[in-house]
Formats: C-alpha cells, structure tokens, sequence
C-alpha cells in the first residue's frame, strides 16, 4: 500500500496505525492518549495529522493508512492546531509544575515546553483542588487535579480505575473497594503527575 507523507511517497503495510507508521519513518509526533502495545482511545488530539484529500483533522494514533491517502504532518496549521490541543489541556489542568512528583516524565510539560505552549491562552475551564493526593495501592498516589482524563489508566485496568459523569464535568475515580487491582507500574502509563509512586514514602 502506497502512500503520501508530506509530498513524499512511501509504502505501508496497512496493519499499523498511522502514528507507527510515520513514527517509523523517523517523524516526531507527539501524543499523551497513546501507548505502543497499551489500551486507548483517541482523545487529546495532540498527535493530529491532516488528511490533505479532503482537509480533515485525523487522530494519527487510532486511523489506519488507506490506498492513495495524504497525509500532511508539519504544516503550520497541523503544528498550530496541536500547540491549541496541549493549551487546552493546560488550561484544564488545576496544578502547577514546580512541586510535582511526576514533573520529570510529564509528557504534559514535555510537549507545553517544545510547542511554546501557554498555560493562559484560554484561562481555566474547571479547576479541581490542588494537592489532593489518593493513596492507591502499594506507594501508588492519585492526584486528580494533574489529570487529563486520557484515559490509559481506565482501559487498561481491570475493575480499577473507572469514568464518572460525562462531557466537561468528566472525572476518572478510583473507587475504594477497586483500589487492590491497581500496580504501581500504572503510572508508566500516566502522561502526567497525576498517578506517580511516592518515592520518599517508598524509602520509609
């Protein structure tokens, strides 16, 4: 199967999901809903890609290549557009950076720090109180306010982690009875702070 990157054709096999595909390639694109090998659904928008045949905005992490497709990755408007996703999510996310535990593998911050992004752009939709941090399972910490309902820790957690309500007032809980089923490693999959292992707690 053949087809266009950014004027350039190239030949898939049509088994992987775009984001492989171009990340193959050697292209950089970034995302925070998606994990090689993980449960997910698109929803951060972050690694769009633009499908020049008919001008949409595609998810390159849940779209598979078709015959003849072309695909634009590092136009100013693809670039602009994902920059607007992250500032979004930032303008969502009811904590800072400085004392967070899981500051050091933040994709969040990663990716605002590269596109430039800024926390203020759109001012903040729902702030959540700061510093609350759920003890999970282990030396697991859930602290919601750094979450971004991406999703990771809901699909690919069984009778853990779970949705409540919907729309703008969504929340990922964990409810208290589910908190056993949950692993540290769970927070390999958080592209925040928001699920991270309590390392001083863990040295007491």
């Amino acid at each position: 199967m053949k087809i266009k990157v950014n004027g350039n054709e190239i030949e898939v096999t049509g088994q992987r999901v775009l984001i492989e595909e171009l990340r193959e390639m050697g292209l950089q694109i970034p995302s925070l809903c998606y994990e090689p090998e993980a449960k997910h659904q698109a929803s951060c928008m972050v690694c769009m890609v633009k499908d020049v045949r008919n001008g949409q905005m595609i998810p390159s992490c849940s779209t598979f290549p078709q015959e003849g497709m072309e695909i634009d990755t590092e136009s100013e408007e693809v670039v602009e557009l994902r920059k607007i996703g992250i500032e979004l999510l930032l303008s969502d996310h009811g904590a800072r950076c400085g004392a967070c535990e899981g500051k050091e593998k933040c994709k969040l911050r990663e990716l605002s720090v590269q596109m430039k992004a800024k926390w203020t752009r759109f001012g903040p939709i729902a702030p959540i109180r700061e510093k609350e941090q759920i003890h999970v399972n282990g030396h697991l910490y859930f602290e919601p306010a750094k979450c971004i309902r991406c999703g990771l820790c809901v699909y690919n957690s069984q009778n853990g982690f779970t949705f409540m309500y919907r729309g703008y007032d969504m929340q990922i809980i964990i409810p208290e009875e589910n908190k056993k089923n949950v692993d540290e490693k769970m927070a390999d999959l958080c592209p925040t702070g928001a699920l991270f292992v309590h390392e001083l707690r863990r040295n007491e």
